[in-house]
């Protein structure tokens, strides 16, 4: 135990210095769920409102700051590797527990969720304690254990959507290792905390025409063809990289292994579909590479266990490190000749770059209370972040889907800043009385240019004529 937390204490204190001095901003999806915190509410347009919350409780308590918002995932990071620690441990044994503790931290996908505050950070760290606590709830099968579950899988739905999946895969666990358990009422109590947990979310959504479920499904739909082999290829390898590579080699082994036992069988079930699920997914349309993250938790149990008695317990460590190392200092990629692996134009990180600076060259031309717009929510929610004051800004619809800042009330006329990636639109320019001032600032990155804002003071902009795409 002494060792890992001396573990997580280098890695909270490099994590902590990596916030403080690297070149990376918060990216929009971070400054986007910042700004939803000052509009507090029961949910939101995309995702449930704990993201928010969180933040909410540590802007509060430190402040707004790139920490203050990125401490909650090192944090929970933290608990997260204890707990499991203590968890493996009584489980199974104290080797495989200290490897599940530790070499998911240094995988590129639980590293990018133990720095970055999305709503994968709190989702990841709710899915795997409901996990964790329905394991010991088939078990023991006691009343208060079930209630907990409840309460857990509550917490994640509150985190993020797929909390959904917990349902199907503790149902397919139970038929095929305990059904005596499914025969019992106590597991069907776990679902009253849960729903009502959930409650506030879906009368938000009643009270908003279901807008969540529109996205969520628009997402699942957009893009869709038949069989496309080249975003099943795409979807592997993000997932081998999620992972570090050698464990997701691994996962075909372990997950067969693993159905040869109740006690592992429990793992695949809360893995392998989620797995399947994406993976057939994305034959049909595009998937992101985080979308399946949070079944790994069930999947690292089972990768532990093996690597606990395995020769390449040592060459997962040494890669994942090499890997951690690269994806979070991606410049080294130049340093060692390897730019072709990851171009700058590929690079990840090149989304938290540039928006300090943007927001600097904002705050100089705002001289007194003018209305800060563009026409992009990622611009939006980072110049609500680094502009000077914190000023509210808004997002006004030029033909592109629906986001939060459409929910919210636009009160933006008057003198105004409008912020772009391309040259300003004729119908913004035509709502006003004209440019008073105008900027153009590239932003370079690893020595390209990754983006270009076009940055216009205009005078007395008038309410612009505003048009969606029709679809969520």
């Amino acid at each position: 135990m002494t060792y890992l937390l001396l573990f997580n204490l280098a890695l909270t204190v490099f994590r902590i210095l990596y916030v403080l001095f690297y070149p990376l901003d918060l990216t929009p999806e971070e400054a986007q769920y910042w700004d939803w915190s000052r509009h507090l509410d029961l949910s939101y347009y995309s995702k449930p409102p704990m993201v928010a919350y969180m933040n909410y409780a540590a802007t509060k308590i430190l402040g707004v700051s790139e920490l203050a918002v990125r401490i909650t995932p090192i944090i929970l990071s933290f608990l997260l590797s204890v707990l499991t620690y203590l968890f493996i441990k009584k489980v199974f044994d104290k080797r495989s527990a200290l490897i599940m503790a530790t070499l998911p931290q240094i995988t590129a996908g639980f590293g990018i969720n133990s720095v970055l505050m999305t709503t994968d950070a709190p989702f990841v760290f709710f899915w795997s304690l409901t996990v964790m606590t329905l394991f010991l709830a088939f078990e023991k099968n006691t009343l208060s254990l079930w209630l907990m579950v409840g309460i857990l899988a509550g917490l994640a739905f509150l985190s993020k959507y797929p909390a959904v999946f917990l349902l199907p895969c503790a149902i397919l666990f139970g038929a095929l290792y305990k059904r005596d358990v499914l025969k019992s009422y106590k597991p069907y109590v776990s679902l009253l905390p849960a729903f009502l947990l959930s409650l506030p979310v879906l009368y938000w959504n009643y009270r908003h025409d279901f807008v969540s479920l529109k996205h969520v499904s628009a997402l699942a739909s957009k893009s869709a063809s038949l069989l496309d082999i080249k975003g099943f290829l795409e979807f592997l390898g993000g997932q081998a990289l999620l992972l570090s590579v050698l464990p997701f080699l691994l996962l075909p082994l372990v997950w067969i292994r693993g159905l040869k036992s109740r006690r592992t069988g429990f793992f695949v079930a809360f893995s392998l579909p989620v797995f399947l699920f994406f993976a057939l997914l994305s034959l049909f349309k595009r998937v992101e590479a985080n979308w399946s993250g949070f079944g790994y938790f069930g999947a690292f149990v089972l990768i532990s266990l093996h690597l606990s008695k395995s020769r390449l317990l040592g060459p997962a460590y040494l890669l994942s490190l090499a890997l951690f190392l690269f994806l979070h200092f991606t410049p080294l990629f130049d340093h060692a000749g390897l730019s072709r692996l990851l171009p700058p134009r590929k690079d990840p990180t090149k989304a938290g770059i540039g928006w300090s600076e943007l927001g600097s060259v904002v705050s100089e031309l705002r001289k007194g209370e003018e209305k800060i717009i563009s026409p992009h929510y990622q611009i939006s929610a980072e110049l609500a972040f680094y502009v000077k004051g914190n000023p509210r800004t808004y997002c006004i619809n030029l033909g592109r889907r629906m986001n939060q800042y459409d929910l919210w009330k636009k009160d933006y006329e008057g003198n105004a800043i409008f912020v772009d990636y391309v040259p300003i639109n004729h119908r913004v320019l035509s709502a006003s009385d004209g440019i008073m001032e105008e900027r153009e600032i590239p932003i370079v990155w690893r020595g390209q240019e990754i983006r270009r804002f076009y940055i216009y003071k205009l005078k007395n902009l008038k309410r612009v004529e505003e048009s969606m795409l029709g679809h969520y």
